[in-house]
């Protein structure tokens, strides 16, 4: 039986089906003893994050006939860190978690990666932005903040019935900013919404350590709701990226005279590596990818920048564009100049995968006019985005390296120029042609590639306007975005990429995801 038909059967696609609900995440398989589990492999090697509903000791997960002993990563012992190398590549192995010899669950197939210089002549990839948030998040007026967690698990559920090959949540895996908590912004009404959501996670103390702490408390009760209880155990047969972007920090990206959020204070940077500590893997180590760029550690680990290789089909190149962010005018940038570098050299290295796609936390080639995006465009006094009125505290250089990325990617000779992002809740897709005085005869394929956990108030309402092609560019939108929820899922041959976007609202009822058929579908060729 081969794998996708083997995980369609064996009930690994298993979510409650109540609007709304929320309960800890003991899921069946593991009989509510396991809270999560998120593994990520590569070609030689296996990295899984999991949380238990209760404290642990000595837990050991066996991987085929090895038993690999787990690393606490908190400090009651209810987050554990398994880590197995030197394995075979294109391998399906076995794997149970367990204590003195007896299992928490039944045991699951997980894959490694083709090597390298393998021959790959396809691999399927699943991508989604913005999927967390609080459950519970109704407010006073009815409105839904954020999608129910098992209304969010049923979009899951239909996206792994495609069974991908890989899954990536792009930013905003989280959603509890502080700098609102520090300086309140909105009637009594507002604030009593916001403690009713936000207020039963407790609070920070900037004085404190994150761990060892009542921090570790306020932490882990916000992620094991928004990060834990909803990918529960659902994706441990699928290798799981989630990158991070601003309200990962817990911080709206925002400059102004009262505020700037970023780059990250340092207790706000310490609370999103903790989150990846406990919660989602790091990137593996990847032989094209040094050790020395920012966030990453000597045993090729790295949290801000990686990638990803399937044989010498693909290999993705994800960035966060707010954990190096610089204000220094034109020169800032949002990527760390040395992984710059590096990008530009794997986009130019042709010779060495038929596909690549640059994988950012903040969009090519929409603005919504947001403080800290790649371009200076503004509200104006008409309602409309400009750039008459400048934009307070943007640099002049995030533009400058928004050129460099984009021309990298647009002179690539045989590969496909193709990126895909989310932040700005919205899903579509579009060719830029024109960015600046740059013009590109092989337009650049910009894929939004939809949120799943926004609610029923949609950000355009709280900006003023949804998402638009910035004023200095050129973009022709195969599909203008859309604020629904939804998730694209990417088929990569030898020759050709085909796209299918699904999208989906609260009003086309429940039911309605079980069979979500794909709202744009196109194929992009070599």
């Amino acid at each position: 039986m081969d794998r996708r038909k083997f995980i369609r059967n064996s009930g690994l696609l298993t979510s409650s089906l109540v609007w709304p609900s929320f309960s800890a995440a003991a899921d069946n398989w593991s009989g509510g003893q396991i809270q999560h589990l998120v593994p990520l492999t590569n070609h030689d090697s296996i990295l899984i994050k999991v949380s238990f509903v209760e404290p642990q000791r000595n837990p050991v997960l066996r991987v085929g006939s090895r038993a690999i002993e787990g690393m606490q990563t908190d400090t009651l012992g209810r987050f554990w860190t398994f880590s197995a190398d030197e394995l075979e590549s294109s391998q399906e192995y076995e794997l149970s978690l367990q204590q003195q010899g007896s299992r928490y669950a039944d045991s699951w197939p997980l894959n490694t990666t083709p090597a390298a210089s393998a021959e790959a002549e396809s691999m399927r990839l699943l991508v989604f932005s913005c999927a967390g948030g609080p459950d519970n998040a109704q407010t006073e007026s009815g409105a839904w903040r954020y999608l129910p967690v098992s209304i969010r698990q049923r979009l899951f559920d239909r996206a792994l019935s495609f069974v991908p090959d890989l899954a990536i949540g792009i930013g905003d895996q989280v959603y509890w900013d502080q700098n609102i908590a520090r300086r309140w912004r909105g009637d009594a009404r507002a604030q009593a919404n916001r403690e009713r959501i936000w207020g039963r996670y407790g609070s920070f103390d900037e004085d404190l350590p994150v761990f060892g702490s009542s921090n570790e408390a306020a932490l882990t009760s916000c992620l094991d709701e928004q990060i834990a209880s909803l990918y529960s155990t659902n994706f441990r047969s699928t290798p799981l990226i989630l990158t991070q972007d601003d309200h990962d920090y817990f911080e709206n990206d925002e400059g102004t005279d009262d505020i700037v959020t970023f780059p990250p204070r340092n207790f706000t940077a310490q609370l999103g590596r903790a989150s990846q500590q406990l919660y989602f893997p790091e990137y593996l180590p990847e032989l094209n990818r040094p050790t020395h760029l920012a966030g990453s550690a000597v045993n090729g680990l790295s949290e801000s920048y990686g990638s990803y290789r399937w044989g010498s089909l693909l290999e993705l190149l994800l960035y966060d564009c707010r954990r190096f962010i610089t204000l220094a005018g034109p020169t800032a940038v949002f990527i760390e100049e040395q992984t710059e570098r590096w990008m530009a050299t794997r986009t130019a290295d042709e010779s060495s995968t038929r596909h690549l796609i640059h994988i950012p936390s903040t969009p090519f080639g929409w603005t919504a006019g947001k403080w800290g995006e790649w371009y200076p465009d503004f509200l104006q006094p008409g309602g409309q985005l400009g750039i008459e009125n400048p934009k307070p505290y943007w640099q002049p250089g995030w533009f400058q390296q928004h050129q460099r990325i984009l021309s990298s990617i647009a002179n690539q000779d045989e590969r496909i120029p193709i990126m895909v992002s989310g932040d700005l809740h919205a899903i579509g897709s579009g060719l830029i042609t024109r960015s600046g005085p740059l013009i590109f005869d092989n337009p650049v394929h910009s894929i939004l590639a939809g949120p799943v956990s926004t609610g029923t108030g949609w950000p355009s309402g709280v900006r003023g306007i949804g998402a638009q092609v910035p004023t200095d560019l050129e973009v022709e939108e195969r599909v203008h975005p859309l604020e629904n929820n939804g998730f694209s899922i990417f088929d990569v041959s030898t020759d050709s990429i085909e796209v299918r976007q699904f999208a989906w609202l609260p009003e086309l009822g429940l039911d309605a995801i079980d069979n979500l058929e794909p709202f744009s579908t196109f194929t992009i060729n070599r």
